[in-house]
């Protein structure tokens, strides 16, 4: 409200509130003469300021002055007291007016504190915006880079791993001991930088494709990877757990998690005996939680943030051959899935590895279950 508003505020209400008390001169007598003025006084100071504030405060006294202390129409005090009640009147009005002027300041920095706080979050909204999308075009680039690279490397690499073993075939009676061994020393790490980019354009893909989600028998995709693996790796896997168990996700990137995970069971196997994995489900909400339970020889729980980062092994190539991205995989796909991936292990005593996935359509899911039942 601008100064003449106030101004114009403090005297339609001063007004009014001399008609009111006028008009009701017989029922108050002389009681209160000044008690309808405060009001005034307060809209006035609250809308309009210091300014209109005092000048209703004065306004009120004039007009009681004048109009409602005998003689009328002459400018009268009354007795003692009156002059009291003048007195508190202008004491309360004052106060009135102080307190109005102090919340109108309070609320005004309050307005800009509001404002500036405002401001500042759109710019940092703006500001997040702007670096998710740098974040978001430097991973999209980089995943394209080592798509591009795995996959322009696979030819050179395999051109050294078919001529080594060429000249071996071909000149097998002409070399000598070191010179064979060293071809094969060629061929065998050729080998593995072609395992190494083979299974980094497995990670960039995974992070390209597009998810086709669809409720998954994930107790199938268990049966056929673990029957594949085993055959793979020439051993036994007792496999134990339920008959069928629907998760929502995407069937060929949960193939590859289940494939890493049945196929770690195998590989880190105690040799002695059979390999053997047990799986669970259990729902929690609209949560699923999958259970891998492994009987072998597990590994040092101070290494378990490892385990998710590419290419890191805790065992040597000697021992156990890989090239250290299955769980990697793993990671990558249920983090997709909006979910979280966790172990739980101890030396000699197997690895339980715990799948979570997130937003699981009920519906759908028990719909499949029903089906298949």
């Amino acid at each position: 409200m601008d100064h003449a508003s106030g101004y114009l505020l403090a005297l339609a209400s001063t007004l009014t509130a001399t008609i009111v008390r006028f008009a009701m001169d017989r029922e108050l007598d002389e009681k209160s003469r000044m008690m309808l003025f405060i009001p005034a006084v307060l809209a006035s100071a609250w809308y309009g300021g210091v300014g209109p504030g005092i000048f209703a405060l004065l306004l009120g006294a004039l007009m009681a002055a004048w109009v409602l202390i005998p003689p009328i129409t002459n400018l009268s005090f009354g007795d003692q007291a009156d002059q009291l009640s003048f007195l508190l009147y202008l004491v309360v009005g004052a106060g009135i007016i102080l307190l109005a002027h102090r919340e109108r300041v309070e609320k005004r920095n309050r307005e800009l504190a509001q404002s500036e706080l405002l401001r500042v979050n759109l710019s940092l909204e703006e500001r997040v915006r702007e670096r998710t999308q740098e974040l978001q075009t430097a991973n999209q680039e980089l995943e394209g880079f080592c798509y591009n690279v795995s996959h322009d490397l696979r030819t050179p690499t395999r051109a050294i791993v078919g001529n080594a073993r060429i000249l071996v075939e071909d000149f097998d009676g002409e070399l000598t001991g070191p010179a064979r061994e060293k071809l094969n020393r060629i061929s065998n790490a050729a080998l593995k930088l072609s395992d190494l980019v083979d299974a980094l354009l497995v990670y960039a893909r995974l992070a390209k494709a597009d998810l086709k989600m669809e409720a998954v028998n994930l107790s199938e995709l268990v049966s056929t990877e673990a029957a594949s693996c085993a055959a793979v790796a020439g051993k036994h896997l007792q496999l134990t757990g339920p008959a069928d168990m629907f998760v929502f996700g995407d069937k060929h990137q949960l193939r590859v998690a289940v494939s890493a995970i049945v196929s770690n069971a195998i590989k880190y196997s105690k040799s002695e005996q059979d390999a053997t994995l047990a799986v669970a489900c259990e729902r929690i909400g609209s949560k699923t939680v999958v259970r891998f339970k492994d009987d072998g020889i597990g590994f040092d729980p101070q290494y378990m943030h490892k385990v998710f980062q590419p290419f890191e092994r805790l065992h040597r190539d000697e021992d156990y051959p890989g090239v250290g991205m299955g769980l990697a995989n793993v990671a990558r796909i249920i983090s997709r899935h909006r979910g979280e991936v966790w172990v739980e292990t101890s030396v000699e005593h197997g690895t339980i590895v715990y799948l979570q996935f997130g937003n699981q359509p009920e519906m759908q899911i028990r719909k499949r279950e029903r089906l298949s039942a």
